[in-house]
């Protein structure tokens, strides 16, 4: 049996939530949700879906092009710590001097 860390709650022991466990279910059953399930815990998912809203609202996202979906991809990989790099984004980082609307 493995040991569950999460990615986000070991690079910040602020954040450590106690999870033992990954988040209970993946958004969709694609090798790639159950990657992210993987690393992440329950607290941190959820504190993820409050700063998502964040970001779709800051930003003016329209999930329908694609360039803003994958901006908000980069910021959950980031606010997770997806790749486990060992530092997480407590907001999303300025982003928006990359990214124009006419892009």
């Amino acid at each position: 049996m493995s040991t569950f860390t999460c990615h986000r709650c070991a690079a910040n022991p602020a954040l450590a939530s106690g999870a033992t466990e990954p988040m209970a279910n993946a958004p969709f059953s694609t090798d790639y949700w159950k990657g992210i399930q993987a690393v992440t815990c329950e607290a941190c998912w959820v504190a993820w879906k409050d700063m998502e809203v964040k970001i779709i609202n800051e930003y003016r996202l329209n999930l329908l092009e694609r360039e803003h979906r994958k901006l908000l991809k980069k910021h959950m990989h980031d606010f997770l710590d997806i790749e486990g790099k060992g530092t997480t984004a407590a907001t999303p980082d300025a982003v928006a001097s990359e990214w124009t609307p006419e892009s």
